[in-house]
């Protein structure tokens, strides 16, 4: 993948699940290149907050889980954040990283559902 390309973009990510809510990419340089709702879907935080969150956070989130790796554990595939009402989960793909939601009740399905999937599309061969 080249180092500019952008592997995916919101609606392909939409496509993967009914119930995902955001999804947003940035690259590994902290650019959003892009955090966008579902089209009718009331979104529980500012695009602001959104953004910010994007540009810094899956660097230093990964960046301290990788702490953990070692040669039995292996490295980290994927940061699950669950908050009161939702669950945002972040994966690692091409030159930066992906995040997504889902409501909190039904996170842990569609993360299951879609991680594959995703390493299977949009992760280097």
């Amino acid at each position: 993948m080249a180092g500019t390309e952008v592997p995916l973009t919101s609606e392909e990510v939409f496509r993967l699940h009914p119930k995902i809510r955001w999804a947003a990419f940035s690259r590994d340089s902290g650019e959003v290149v892009f955090s966008q709702m579902r089209e009718g879907v009331e979104s529980h935080t500012s695009e602001v907050d959104d953004k910010a969150f994007m540009e810094l956070g899956p660097l230093f989130m990964s960046g301290i889980a990788e702490r953990l790796r070692s040669k039995k554990t292996g490295g980290v595939e994927s940061i699950v954040v669950n908050l009161e009402i939702d669950s945002v989960m972040l994966i690692k793909v091409g030159n930066g990283h992906l995040a997504i939601s889902a409501d909190k009740a039904d996170a842990n399905e569609v993360f299951l559902k879609v991680t594959p999937v995703i390493w299977e599309r949009y992760l280097e061969q």
